[in-house]
């Protein structure tokens, strides 16, 4: 029974560790619409298993984050040689759509982690299923529906107590005959009432790649970098 119980636990170590190793890179491209205004950022992001996340930002401004799991996140401008860093979990990787289905956690999207509870779900005739989560974590949408297809999200919104909704997601166009299935077009609407009015992100991957061998996964800020107390000044010093 021990020995049993020593090999699970080796074979257990063994698949996190080669979770940990995996890693996947994608070109990401963001339009915003907000107040009638067109916003275009452009990057490249570098994720692995094990939450460590780089971004490399190539419009409007050019500049590399890294970040992690804890929210141990560093902002690094190459042009004025300065790094801008905190520990916030706001800034962490757990939200990042890539490590969220690198990690095998697209059947809930990360709520669980995030505090949510599933409360119910049921299929309909087409073969959706909806997932309610709900939550009573302050300043958060209390109530989240999930639906997905053959086990992939497809639609994501955020309710206020009243059942209104105050943000949805579209995730579409997923990969097929990849070591990776992942949507690469997400569009994101988020309502303000105060205004009448919506924002709109689209985000479009491309030249998704499970090949780790990319040096930027592994980047790392230069150690003769000037500390930078906020970030935007850092950015501006083109």
């Amino acid at each position: 029974m021990l020995r049993k119980g020593l090999i699970s636990a080796a074979l257990l170590l063994l698949a996190l560790g080669a979770f940990a190793q995996r890693r996947a890179s994608a070109d990401v491209e963001v339009k915003s619409l907000a107040d009638g205004k067109v916003t275009t950022v452009t990057k490249r992001v570098f994720c692995q298993g094990n939450g460590r996340l780089v971004t490399v930002f190539s419009s409007p401004y050019d500049y590399t984050t890294i970040t992690n799991l804890k929210g141990e996140f560093k902002l690094y401008v190459p042009s004025s040689n300065e790094v801008f860093s905190r520990v916030d979990q706001n800034f962490g990787s757990g939200n990042e759509l890539l490590y969220l289905f690198l990690a095998g956690r697209q059947d809930n999207l990360g709520l669980l982690g995030m505090g949510y509870t599933l409360q119910g779900s049921s299929y309909d005739e087409e073969g959706y299923l909806k997932r309610t989560y709900t939550t009573k974590k302050k300043d958060t949408a209390p109530t989240v529906e999930l639906v997905l297809k053959d086990y992939l999200p497809v639609y994501v919104a955020y309710l206020d107590h009243s059942g209104n909704v105050l943000s949805k997601m579209y995730l579409s166009q997923y990969t097929k005959g990849s070591s990776l299935v992942f949507p690469t077009r997400v569009t994101e609407i988020t309502y303000n009432k105060e205004k009448h009015d919506s924002t709109v992100v689209r985000t479009i991957y491309s030249s998704i790649s499970t090949d780790g061998s990319d040096p930027n996964f592994d980047y790392q800020v230069p150690a003769g970098a000037k500390p930078a107390g906020n970030p935007l000044d850092a950015l501006k010093k083109k």
